[in-house]
Protein backbone atom coordinates (compact mmCIF):
# COMPACT_ATOMS: atom_id res chain seq x y z
CA UNK A 1 0.00 0.00 0.00
CA UNK A 2 1.53 3.70 -0.89
CA UNK A 3 2.02 6.50 1.43
CA UNK A 4 -0.83 8.26 -0.01
CA UNK A 5 -3.39 5.13 -0.16
CA UNK A 6 -2.69 4.86 3.59
CA UNK A 7 -3.21 8.35 4.28
CA UNK A 8 -6.79 8.03 2.52
CA UNK A 9 -7.49 4.80 4.46
CA UNK A 10 -6.43 6.82 7.45
CA UNK A 11 -8.89 10.34 6.44
CA UNK A 12 -11.86 7.88 6.27
CA UNK A 13 -11.20 5.65 9.57
CA UNK A 14 -10.78 9.01 11.64
CA UNK A 15 -13.37 11.15 9.55
CA UNK A 16 -15.15 10.96 13.10
CA UNK A 17 -12.90 13.25 15.19
CA UNK A 18 -12.92 16.02 12.58
CA UNK A 19 -14.13 18.82 14.99
CA UNK A 20 -12.96 22.52 15.75
CA UNK A 21 -10.41 23.71 17.09
CA UNK A 22 -10.23 26.32 19.55
CA UNK A 23 -6.38 26.97 20.52
CA UNK A 24 -6.29 30.69 20.76
CA UNK A 25 -8.77 31.43 23.97
CA UNK A 26 -6.97 32.22 26.85
CA UNK A 27 -7.13 31.06 29.34
CA UNK A 28 -5.37 28.32 27.84
CA UNK A 29 -7.71 25.25 26.71
CA UNK A 30 -7.40 21.71 28.90
CA UNK A 31 -5.06 18.91 26.86
CA UNK A 32 -7.54 16.89 24.22
CA UNK A 33 -6.80 13.53 25.30
CA UNK A 34 -6.91 11.44 21.76
CA UNK A 35 -5.74 7.99 20.93
CA UNK A 36 -2.10 6.94 20.18
CA UNK A 37 -1.53 6.89 16.96
CA UNK A 38 -0.63 3.31 15.34
CA UNK A 39 1.78 2.78 13.20
CA UNK A 40 2.05 0.95 10.16
CA UNK A 41 5.04 0.41 7.65
CA UNK A 42 6.75 3.34 9.66
CA UNK A 43 3.75 5.97 9.09
CA UNK A 44 1.47 7.40 11.32
CA UNK A 45 -1.98 6.69 10.63
CA UNK A 46 -3.83 9.06 12.12
CA UNK A 47 -3.97 12.77 11.30
CA UNK A 48 -4.80 15.76 13.38
CA UNK A 49 -8.29 16.49 13.05
CA UNK A 50 -7.97 19.91 11.03
CA UNK A 51 -6.05 17.99 7.88
CA UNK A 52 -8.04 15.17 7.97
CA UNK A 53 -10.21 15.94 5.18
CA UNK A 54 -7.97 17.65 3.24
CA UNK A 55 -3.94 16.20 3.67
CA UNK A 56 -3.70 14.23 0.58
CA UNK A 57 -4.10 17.07 -1.69
CA UNK A 58 -3.07 19.41 0.96
CA UNK A 59 0.42 16.90 1.01
CA UNK A 60 1.15 17.95 -2.98
CA UNK A 61 -0.09 21.58 -2.59
CA UNK A 62 0.48 23.50 0.36
CA UNK A 63 4.18 24.21 0.05
CA UNK A 64 4.78 23.93 -3.76
CA UNK A 65 1.77 26.44 -4.67
CA UNK A 66 3.67 29.22 -2.63
CA UNK A 67 7.38 28.85 -3.49
CA UNK A 68 8.88 30.28 -6.54
CA UNK A 69 11.07 27.47 -7.77
CA UNK A 70 14.06 29.05 -8.37
CA UNK A 71 16.18 26.96 -11.34
CA UNK A 72 19.16 28.46 -10.31
CA UNK A 73 20.78 26.50 -7.71
CA UNK A 74 24.05 28.12 -6.64
CA UNK A 75 27.30 26.13 -5.32
CA UNK A 76 29.49 27.08 -3.46
CA UNK A 77 29.85 30.68 -2.03
CA UNK A 78 27.81 32.33 -4.22
CA UNK A 79 26.20 35.22 -3.23
CA UNK A 80 22.59 36.87 -4.81
CA UNK A 81 20.96 39.87 -4.59
CA UNK A 82 17.50 40.58 -3.47
CA UNK A 83 15.93 43.72 -5.35
CA UNK A 84 12.83 43.66 -3.18
CA UNK A 85 12.74 46.44 -0.33
CA UNK A 86 12.59 45.41 2.97
CA UNK A 87 11.41 47.57 6.27
CA UNK A 88 14.24 48.48 8.75
CA UNK A 89 16.12 46.17 10.72
CA UNK A 90 14.19 45.69 14.44
CA UNK A 91 16.71 46.89 17.10
CA UNK A 92 18.41 44.43 18.73
CA UNK A 93 17.63 41.81 15.99
CA UNK A 94 20.10 39.69 14.90
CA UNK A 95 21.58 41.08 11.21
CA UNK A 96 22.56 37.67 9.70
CA UNK A 97 20.97 34.39 9.36
CA UNK A 98 21.39 30.65 8.16
CA UNK A 99 18.27 29.01 5.94
CA UNK A 100 17.75 25.86 4.41
CA UNK A 101 16.61 26.57 0.91
CA UNK A 102 14.18 23.76 -0.89
CA UNK A 103 14.25 24.72 -4.56
CA UNK A 104 11.62 22.26 -4.92
CA UNK A 105 9.42 22.97 -2.23
CA UNK A 106 9.39 19.22 -1.59
CA UNK A 107 12.38 17.67 -0.96
CA UNK A 108 10.94 15.62 2.26
CA UNK A 109 7.78 13.97 0.88
CA UNK A 110 7.34 14.08 -3.22
CA UNK A 111 10.54 12.34 -4.46
CA UNK A 112 9.70 12.60 -8.24
CA UNK A 113 10.25 15.99 -8.21
CA UNK A 114 12.40 16.72 -5.48
CA UNK A 115 15.92 17.95 -5.17
CA UNK A 116 18.48 18.23 -2.91
CA UNK A 117 18.50 21.24 -0.57
CA UNK A 118 20.90 23.80 0.44
CA UNK A 119 22.03 25.93 2.53
CA UNK A 120 21.85 29.66 2.25
CA UNK A 121 23.80 32.78 4.88
CA UNK A 122 21.90 36.38 4.26
CA UNK A 123 21.92 39.74 5.59
CA UNK A 124 18.18 40.22 7.21
CA UNK A 125 18.11 44.19 6.89
CA UNK A 126 19.31 44.45 3.30
CA UNK A 127 17.85 41.46 1.62
CA UNK A 128 21.08 40.25 0.62
CA UNK A 129 21.96 36.58 0.34
CA UNK A 130 25.47 36.41 1.04
CA UNK A 131 26.38 32.94 0.19
CA UNK A 132 24.75 29.22 -0.34
CA UNK A 133 26.20 25.82 -0.43
CA UNK A 134 24.66 22.58 -1.93
CA UNK A 135 25.38 19.79 0.30
CA UNK A 136 27.66 16.75 -0.89
CA UNK A 137 26.36 14.16 -3.03
CA UNK A 138 24.18 11.78 -1.77
CA UNK A 139 22.73 14.14 1.13
CA UNK A 140 20.75 16.94 1.88
CA UNK A 141 20.48 19.49 4.44
CA UNK A 142 17.88 19.31 6.83
CA UNK A 143 18.43 21.27 10.12
CA UNK A 144 20.16 24.66 11.28
CA UNK A 145 21.01 25.96 14.56
CA UNK A 146 22.87 29.08 15.38
CA UNK A 147 25.33 30.38 17.97
CA UNK A 148 24.93 33.90 19.71
CA UNK A 149 27.52 35.79 17.86
CA UNK A 150 25.32 35.90 15.04
CA UNK A 151 28.44 34.37 12.14
CA UNK A 152 28.50 30.59 13.87
CA UNK A 153 26.06 27.80 12.96
CA UNK A 154 25.65 24.11 12.69
CA UNK A 155 23.72 22.51 9.44
CA UNK A 156 22.58 19.13 9.53
CA UNK A 157 22.48 17.14 6.67
CA UNK A 158 20.13 13.71 6.00
CA UNK A 159 20.48 11.15 3.11
CA UNK A 160 19.06 12.02 -0.07
CA UNK A 161 16.71 10.98 -1.66
CA UNK A 162 14.52 10.80 1.98
CA UNK A 163 11.91 8.44 2.06
CA UNK A 164 8.33 9.20 1.77
CA UNK A 165 5.76 9.65 4.86
CA UNK A 166 8.73 10.45 6.96
CA UNK A 167 9.16 13.51 9.20
CA UNK A 168 12.66 13.74 9.35
CA UNK A 169 15.44 10.67 8.59
CA UNK A 170 18.88 10.26 10.31
CA UNK A 171 21.75 12.81 10.39
CA UNK A 172 24.58 11.35 8.27
CA UNK A 173 27.28 14.58 8.86
CA UNK A 174 27.34 18.02 10.22
CA UNK A 175 29.16 20.63 9.35
CA UNK A 176 30.34 24.21 10.77
CA UNK A 177 29.19 27.15 9.05
CA UNK A 178 31.24 30.85 9.61
CA UNK A 179 30.00 34.07 7.89
CA UNK A 180 32.46 36.48 7.50
CA UNK A 181 30.90 39.46 6.32
CA UNK A 182 33.23 41.75 4.23
CA UNK A 183 35.56 39.38 3.56
CA UNK A 184 36.22 37.91 -0.15
CA UNK A 185 34.69 34.90 1.39
CA UNK A 186 31.72 35.63 3.04
CA UNK A 187 31.02 31.88 4.43
CA UNK A 188 33.04 28.59 5.00
CA UNK A 189 31.33 25.15 5.64
CA UNK A 190 33.44 22.48 7.16
CA UNK A 191 32.46 19.36 8.31
CA UNK A 192 32.63 17.97 11.45
CA UNK A 193 33.50 14.97 13.63
CA UNK A 194 30.17 15.23 15.31
CA UNK A 195 28.96 11.59 14.54
CA UNK A 196 25.84 10.45 12.78
CA UNK A 197 22.82 8.03 13.48
CA UNK A 198 21.46 5.20 11.92
CA UNK A 199 18.69 4.31 9.94
CA UNK A 200 15.55 5.26 11.20
CA UNK A 201 16.11 7.38 13.78
CA UNK A 202 14.17 10.54 14.71
CA UNK A 203 15.30 13.89 15.36
CA UNK A 204 13.10 16.16 18.15
CA UNK A 205 15.51 19.16 18.27
CA UNK A 206 19.07 20.93 18.12
CA UNK A 207 20.53 23.82 19.97
CA UNK A 208 23.79 25.35 19.26
CA UNK A 209 25.47 26.88 22.59
CA UNK A 210 25.39 30.59 22.96
CA UNK A 211 29.42 30.40 22.41
CA UNK A 212 29.32 27.72 19.54
CA UNK A 213 31.34 25.47 21.34
CA UNK A 214 28.69 22.97 22.10
CA UNK A 215 25.63 20.96 19.76
CA UNK A 216 22.33 19.18 21.66
CA UNK A 217 20.80 17.23 19.74
CA UNK A 218 17.28 15.19 21.01
CA UNK A 219 16.35 11.75 19.55
CA UNK A 220 15.19 8.44 19.52
CA UNK A 221 16.24 5.35 17.23
CA UNK A 222 14.52 2.66 15.64
CA UNK A 223 11.26 4.60 15.17
CA UNK A 224 11.49 4.81 11.08
CA UNK A 225 12.16 1.04 9.66
CA UNK A 226 9.99 -1.80 10.54
CA UNK A 227 11.10 -4.13 12.28
CA UNK A 228 13.21 -2.28 14.84
CA UNK A 229 12.60 -1.69 17.96
CA UNK A 230 12.42 1.95 19.28
CA UNK A 231 15.23 2.97 21.64
CA UNK A 232 14.94 5.31 24.31
CA UNK A 233 14.47 9.42 23.84
CA UNK A 234 17.84 10.26 24.05
CA UNK A 235 19.62 13.88 24.64
CA UNK A 236 23.23 14.19 23.46
CA UNK A 237 25.85 17.10 24.25
CA UNK A 238 28.40 17.45 21.49
CA UNK A 239 31.72 18.66 21.40
CA UNK A 240 31.73 20.93 18.00
CA UNK A 241 35.93 21.33 18.20
CA UNK A 242 36.30 16.87 19.09
CA UNK A 243 33.02 15.62 18.07
CA UNK A 244 32.99 13.68 21.21
CA UNK A 245 30.00 13.27 23.36
CA UNK A 246 29.76 14.93 26.50
CA UNK A 247 26.52 14.21 28.49
CA UNK A 248 23.88 11.48 27.74
CA UNK A 249 20.91 11.35 29.54
CA UNK A 250 18.15 8.74 28.12
CA UNK A 251 14.00 8.43 28.95
CA UNK A 252 12.60 5.02 28.44
CA UNK A 253 9.63 5.94 25.60
CA UNK A 254 7.70 3.79 23.24
CA UNK A 255 6.71 5.60 19.76
CA UNK A 256 6.05 8.16 19.32
CA UNK A 257 7.68 10.13 22.11
CA UNK A 258 9.73 13.63 22.62
CA UNK A 259 8.40 16.91 20.63
CA UNK A 260 9.08 18.88 17.78
CA UNK A 261 8.48 17.28 14.78
CA UNK A 262 8.55 19.47 11.39
CA UNK A 263 8.23 17.85 8.09
CA UNK A 264 11.99 17.46 6.25
CA UNK A 265 13.48 19.82 9.24
CA UNK A 266 15.22 19.49 12.07
CA UNK A 267 13.33 21.56 14.92
CA UNK A 268 15.71 24.61 16.54
CA UNK A 269 13.49 25.71 18.71
CA UNK A 270 12.27 22.31 21.42
CA UNK A 271 15.83 22.73 22.62
CA UNK A 272 17.46 25.76 23.98
CA UNK A 273 20.21 26.91 26.27
CA UNK A 274 19.31 28.99 29.30
CA UNK A 275 21.80 32.16 29.80
CA UNK A 276 25.66 30.90 30.80
CA UNK A 277 24.93 27.91 28.74
CA UNK A 278 25.12 25.57 31.90
CA UNK A 279 21.87 24.90 31.22
CA UNK A 280 19.33 23.27 28.70
CA UNK A 281 15.88 23.86 28.46
CA UNK A 282 13.60 21.23 25.88
CA UNK A 283 10.03 20.23 25.51
CA UNK A 284 8.35 17.11 26.59
CA UNK A 285 4.81 15.86 25.27
CA UNK A 286 2.89 13.08 23.33
CA UNK A 287 2.47 12.90 19.93
CA UNK A 288 -1.14 13.38 19.31
CA UNK A 289 -1.57 13.48 15.09
CA UNK A 290 -0.26 14.31 12.11
CA UNK A 291 -0.24 17.39 10.04
CA UNK A 292 0.87 18.13 6.61
CA UNK A 293 3.25 20.33 5.58
CA UNK A 294 4.18 23.56 6.67
CA UNK A 295 2.85 21.99 9.69
CA UNK A 296 4.32 20.16 12.26
CA UNK A 297 2.91 17.20 14.95
CA UNK A 298 0.59 18.17 17.53
CA UNK A 299 1.41 17.12 21.09
CA UNK A 300 -0.73 16.59 24.63
CA UNK A 301 0.95 17.01 27.89
CA UNK A 302 3.24 19.75 26.70
CA UNK A 303 6.28 20.42 29.81
CA UNK A 304 8.97 22.04 29.53
CA UNK A 305 12.01 20.79 31.29
CA UNK A 306 15.42 21.63 31.94
CA UNK A 307 18.28 20.01 33.09
CA UNK A 308 22.21 21.72 34.42
CA UNK A 309 25.31 20.22 32.51
CA UNK A 310 26.53 19.46 35.50
CA UNK A 311 23.88 16.75 35.74
CA UNK A 312 25.03 13.32 36.04
CA UNK A 313 24.56 11.32 32.83
CA UNK A 314 21.47 8.73 32.68
CA UNK A 315 18.02 9.29 33.49
CA UNK A 316 16.68 12.36 31.64
CA UNK A 317 13.37 12.43 33.62
CA UNK A 318 15.53 12.18 36.88
CA UNK A 319 17.81 14.83 36.39
CA UNK A 320 15.55 16.97 34.99
CA UNK A 321 13.23 19.30 36.81
CA UNK A 322 9.61 20.74 35.47
CA UNK A 323 9.87 24.57 34.96
CA UNK A 324 6.38 25.00 32.46
CA UNK A 325 3.22 22.87 32.16
CA UNK A 326 0.97 24.00 29.32
CA UNK A 327 -2.82 23.15 29.21
CA UNK A 328 -3.08 24.78 25.28
CA UNK A 329 -2.75 21.40 23.69
CA UNK A 330 -2.89 23.66 20.48
CA UNK A 331 0.74 25.13 21.00
CA UNK A 332 2.42 24.02 17.86
CA UNK A 333 5.63 25.50 19.22
CA UNK A 334 6.53 25.93 23.09
CA UNK A 335 9.59 27.53 23.88
CA UNK A 336 11.44 29.47 27.22
CA UNK A 337 13.78 32.12 26.82
CA UNK A 338 17.18 32.13 27.83
CA UNK A 339 16.36 34.00 31.22
CA UNK A 340 13.91 31.38 31.97
CA UNK A 341 11.08 33.78 33.20
CA UNK A 342 9.10 33.62 30.16
CA UNK A 343 7.31 30.85 27.43
CA UNK A 344 6.18 31.90 24.17
CA UNK A 345 3.56 29.31 22.33
CA UNK A 346 2.96 29.29 18.28
CA UNK A 347 -0.17 28.49 18.15
CA UNK A 348 -2.33 26.16 15.42
CA UNK A 349 -5.67 25.43 15.03
CA UNK A 350 -8.23 25.55 12.20
CA UNK A 351 -11.41 23.54 11.05
CA UNK A 352 -11.72 22.18 7.17
CA UNK A 353 -15.58 22.98 6.86
CA UNK A 354 -15.58 26.79 7.89
CA UNK A 355 -13.44 29.35 8.48
CA UNK A 356 -13.53 31.53 11.54
CA UNK A 357 -11.19 33.98 13.28
CA UNK A 358 -10.66 31.65 15.91
CA UNK A 359 -7.96 30.35 14.06
CA UNK A 360 -6.07 33.50 13.71
CA UNK A 361 -2.78 32.64 14.11
CA UNK A 362 -0.91 34.19 17.77
CA UNK A 363 1.63 34.06 19.47
CA UNK A 364 1.41 34.10 23.29
CA UNK A 365 3.43 34.67 25.53
CA UNK A 366 3.29 32.94 28.94
CA UNK A 367 4.77 33.70 32.58
CA UNK A 368 6.34 31.14 34.30
CA UNK A 369 6.59 32.42 37.68
CA UNK A 370 2.30 32.86 37.02
CA UNK A 371 1.56 30.61 33.87
CA UNK A 372 -0.58 33.53 32.62
CA UNK A 373 -0.61 34.29 29.35
CA UNK A 374 -1.17 37.15 26.91
CA UNK A 375 -1.48 37.30 22.73
CA UNK A 376 1.79 39.69 21.76
CA UNK A 377 0.56 38.77 18.19
CA UNK A 378 -2.12 37.99 15.87
CA UNK A 379 -2.72 37.75 12.61
CA UNK A 380 -6.32 38.82 11.91
CA UNK A 381 -8.74 37.47 9.50
CA UNK A 382 -10.97 34.52 8.68
CA UNK A 383 -9.47 31.31 7.90
CA UNK A 384 -9.92 27.83 7.63
CA UNK A 385 -6.27 26.93 8.95
CA UNK A 386 -3.86 29.22 11.01
CA UNK A 387 -0.36 28.74 12.19
CA UNK A 388 2.14 31.02 13.90
CA UNK A 389 5.81 29.95 14.90
CA UNK A 390 8.58 31.90 16.71
CA UNK A 391 11.78 32.32 14.95
CA UNK A 392 13.98 33.99 17.37
CA UNK A 393 13.86 34.91 20.98
CA UNK A 394 15.94 37.85 22.60
CA UNK A 395 17.66 36.12 25.84
CA UNK A 396 14.99 37.87 27.67
CA UNK A 397 12.04 37.35 25.63
CA UNK A 398 11.85 40.97 24.75
CA UNK A 399 12.24 41.03 20.67
CA UNK A 400 11.14 38.24 18.77
CA UNK A 401 11.33 37.32 14.81
CA UNK A 402 7.81 35.32 13.62
CA UNK A 403 6.57 33.85 11.11
CA UNK A 404 2.83 33.18 10.37
CA UNK A 405 0.59 31.40 8.02
CA UNK A 406 -3.04 31.56 7.46
CA UNK A 407 -4.60 29.12 4.58
CA UNK A 408 -8.14 28.66 3.32
CA UNK A 409 -9.94 25.18 2.09
CA UNK A 410 -10.53 24.80 -1.95
CA UNK A 411 -12.31 21.29 -2.26
CA UNK A 412 -9.87 19.16 -1.11
CA UNK A 413 -6.38 21.17 -0.74
CA UNK A 414 -5.99 24.10 1.54
CA UNK A 415 -4.09 27.30 -0.50
CA UNK A 416 -2.24 29.94 1.64
CA UNK A 417 -3.79 32.61 1.80
CA UNK A 418 -1.21 34.49 3.85
CA UNK A 419 2.24 33.78 4.40
CA UNK A 420 5.46 36.48 6.08
CA UNK A 421 7.99 36.53 8.67
CA UNK A 422 9.84 39.60 9.99
CA UNK A 423 10.66 41.21 13.47
CA UNK A 424 7.56 41.29 15.79
CA UNK A 425 7.46 45.03 17.29
CA UNK A 426 4.16 46.49 19.75
CA UNK A 427 1.52 43.73 18.49
CA UNK A 428 3.03 44.06 14.47
CA UNK A 429 4.75 42.18 12.57
CA UNK A 430 7.27 43.97 9.87
CA UNK A 431 7.79 41.20 6.97
CA UNK A 432 10.91 41.19 5.64
CA UNK A 433 12.20 39.74 2.31
CA UNK A 434 14.29 36.34 2.79
CA UNK A 435 15.85 35.22 -0.95
CA UNK A 436 14.39 32.32 -0.02
CA UNK A 437 11.63 29.42 -1.72
CA UNK A 438 9.49 31.05 0.39
CA UNK A 439 8.60 31.95 4.06
CA UNK A 440 10.53 30.36 6.54
CA UNK A 441 9.46 28.41 9.42
CA UNK A 442 10.89 27.04 12.28
CA UNK A 443 13.95 24.51 11.90
CA UNK A 444 14.21 26.25 8.83
CA UNK A 445 15.98 29.37 9.44
CA UNK A 446 17.73 30.50 12.32
CA UNK A 447 19.43 33.75 13.65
Amino acid sequence: MSVEDRVRTATRERADLVRDIRPLELPAIKALRLPRPRRIHGWSMWLAPVTAAAVVVALAVTLVSVRQVRDDVPSGSGSAQSTTPVTALAAGVPKYYSALYDTSGTAFYDQKTARPVYVAVGDVSTGQQLASFTPPSGQTFAGVTAAADDRTFVVAAQSFPVAAGYFSTAPVAWYLLRLRPGSKKAATLTKLSIPGQPKGTQVDGIALSPDGSKLAVMFQRGVWLDGQTEGPLTLSVYSVSTGKTLHTWTQAAKFPAGYGWYWGRYSNSSISWLAGGHTLAFDDGNLTGENGPPFAATFADLKIRTIKLASPDGDLLTESKVVFTSENHWCIQLQLAANGKTVFCGSYGGNSAKKSSAYDPEIIEYSVATGKGRVIYRLAGRYNQGMANILWLSSDGSKLVGAVYAGDQKGRAVIPVQQEAGPIDRGTLKPKIFPLAGTPYVGEIAF
